[in-house]
């Protein structure tokens, strides 16, 4: 979405209030003009033309022509002239109308009387001079006028948006972190004044809600690692006995491995949640070596027999956190299980790692919250895509790209991309 200033949506709305009166008051000024000059004509006219008819009480052709004034009077009866005056020829009768001739301008009126037909020629060359200078003089003025609108509106923008701009610098200028400072409150305008007074309420609740969160933190931290290790302890005295049955020695060894992936499981997700780096743990290892490990490991506690298979096409070596890695591809490879009874195939190939299964697919909604278009909400609506969630996290704390298509069988295929210089090609 584009953005628009405030400052250029203040200048252009002063600037088209400016215009839009200017353009009202050109026209009602040019309007009034107009109508002014037809009414002085028109009572001008109507005087010579009562003087006229009062004045001419014979039978004869009158025939008036001078610079200012032509006048024609045909008594009621009589033939026109052949030679009329050139304003006048070739008009028909009740004929009313500006003419130009030449480089003069008349007003001219041909009407029938009870004792003839009146031609009045009028010479207003000198009214269309001045209406020529009026409207220069009101274009000039208008061009003035709109000088000073383009200059008020540049002012007055900026000085309704300086107010704004500080908020903001001083909003961007606040550190992120555990005690952040506040905002001053000293404006003079009420809305900028609420506007900061909300800010500081607003950063008082989030560093009252990352406290509440840190201390989550740190008790779900100790919670949930001490029966992890009471468990491996217990392993650990169960073993030195040396008092159990090949069998139970193989079903102790499960219960190490469930042990030890559910305390770097639970790292994994107190490092997710603190949001530190994954390149704390970093090591160079083969990803074909880890996905035979997890898929083993899903034969055994999740039944998937001979379902899962592994396809080294080519060594992929990369240098990240070996552990989350583990847990990315668990994550996927059991949701495939779980959520299809057909073959599943893990592909490694030179620059990226593909799970495909033969089933229905992803939903709509797993596909969004692998693609990052959903989140987990508090009312654990979406409670069964926690896998899937978490998978999101984990691929963008290592710097990987997740793809999503569907394969010809209709059924799901994730392409996991490692990207930059985290990941190194074996030969």
């Amino acid at each position: 979405m584009q953005h628009k200033s405030i400052s250029r949506r203040v200048y252009g709305a002063i600037l088209a209030v400016s215009v839009v009166s200017m353009v009202v008051m050109v026209m009602t000024v040019l309007l009034v003009n107009e109508d002014l000059e037809h009414t002085m004509l028109d009572v001008e006219f109507a005087q010579e033309r009562d003087f006229i008819l009062m004045n001419n009480t014979g039978e004869d052709v009158l025939v008036w022509d001078t610079p200012n004034l032509a006048v024609v009077f045909i008594p009621s009866g009589k033939p026109r002239p052949k030679v009329l005056p050139p304003v006048f020829r070739g008009l028909p009768d009740n004929y009313s109308a500006e003419i130009k001739l030449g480089a003069e301008t008349y007003l001219v009126t041909v009407s029938k009387v009870e004792t003839g037909l009146l031609y009045v020629a009028k010479n207003i060359t000198h009214f269309e001079d001045r209406e020529a200078l009026f409207e220069i003089a009101l274009i000039i003025m208008t061009l003035v006028i709109i000088a000073f609108s383009l200059l008020l509106a540049v002012l007055s923008s900026r000085r309704i948006v300086r107010p704004l701009r500080l908020l903001s610098e001083r909003i961007s200028r606040i550190p992120v972190g555990a005690n952040m400072p506040r905002m001053e409150t000293d404006y003079a305008d009420a809305e900028l004044h609420s506007i900061a007074m909300t800010f500081n309420r607003f950063l008082d609740e989030l560093e009252s809600y990352v406290q509440r969160e840190q201390s989550l933190l740190s008790l779900a931290s100790h919670e949930l690692r001490t029966p992890i290790a009471v468990m491996s302890g217990a392993i650990d005295i169960l073993e030195q006995r040396n008092q159990l049955t090949p069998n139970d020695q193989a079903t102790l060894g499960r219960v190490r491995r469930s042990c030890d992936e559910m305390r770097d499981n639970v790292s994994i997700l107190l490092k997710l949640a603190r949001r530190a780096s994954a390149d704390q743990n970093q090591e160079v290892f083969d990803v074909d070596l880890v996905a035979q490990e997890v898929i083993e490991d899903l034969k055994i506690s999740h039944h998937a027999g001979e379902r899962v298979t592994l396809d080294a096409q080519s060594p992929l070596t990369i240098n990240t956190d070996p552990i989350m890695v583990r847990m990315l591809l668990r994550n996927l490879i059991q949701n495939a299980v779980q959520h299809t009874q057909s073959d599943i195939r893990v592909t490694i190939s030179e620059n990226a790692i593909a799970i495909e299964d033969q089933g229905s697919g992803l939903t709509a909604e797993q596909q969004a919250i692998l693609r990052g278009e959903r989140k987990i909400v508090s009312d654990g609506s979406t409670l069964t895509g926690l896998g899937l969630y978490i998978v999101t996290l984990m691929t963008e704390r290592l710097g990987w790209q997740l793809d999503i298509t569907q394969n010809d069988n209709n059924g799901t295929r994730i392409l996991l991309n490692p990207k930059g210089g985290a990941m190194g090609v074996r030969n």
